[in-house]
């Protein structure tokens, strides 16, 4: 027999974290149910525009980038990501930023303890052309577009915005 007082005292005194979901909303969920996941990031300027995404979830803006495979490098997930879902083919510059991030994809019923990094990068060529929108390969994001640095407002982007919108306003290079 099941002694159902040692189930409740567990989840009871579960560790619970909170984070955002892909809706923009605040949960709260057991410790154990996160995953980590390691994620790069593309920050791709030209002449004072940058590409970004639209997150399917809450409709904000996001970079173009995600989850890095098991045995893969920072730089080839970087290139994949961003070939996958622009269409662009670039080179990895600097990296520019690195936050620590707890989400959870409602979606899949995942939850990720992530470390997220960006980098500045560069096109391989001159064709600036992006994707169509429906070529791009990805489960969240969609819409690429370039759009002008300084129209971007700290309230459009999907996740750390205060951090990400101050390091957009370090960038704008005209």
């Amino acid at each position: 027999m099941i002694d159902k007082s040692y189930f409740l005292a567990y989840f009871i005194n579960m560790e619970k974290i909170k984070c955002k979901n892909n809706f923009d909303q605040i949960v709260e969920l057991p410790k154990d149910k996160f995953f980590f996941r390691p994620s790069v990031y593309g920050i791709i300027i030209n002449k004072g525009k940058i590409v970004l995404l639209k997150n399917k979830g809450n409709g904000k803006f996001w970079f173009p980038g995600g989850g890095v495979e098991l045995g893969e490098k920072l730089e080839e997930a970087l290139k994949r990501e961003v070939a996958e879902e622009t269409g662009l083919n670039i080179e990895v510059g600097k990296m520019v930023l690195f936050k620590e991030n707890f989400f959870y994809y409602q979606p899949l019923d995942e939850a990720y303890h992530a470390f997220l990094f960006f980098f500045v990068c560069n096109l391989n060529y001159k064709n600036y052309e992006l994707i169509l929108d429906s070529k791009v390969d990805d489960l969240e994001s969609k819409m690429p577009r370039w759009i002008k640095i300084n129209k971007v407002k700290e309230e459009e982007i999907s996740d750390l915005s205060s951090d990400l919108y101050k390091l957009l306003q370090e960038l704008d290079l005209e």
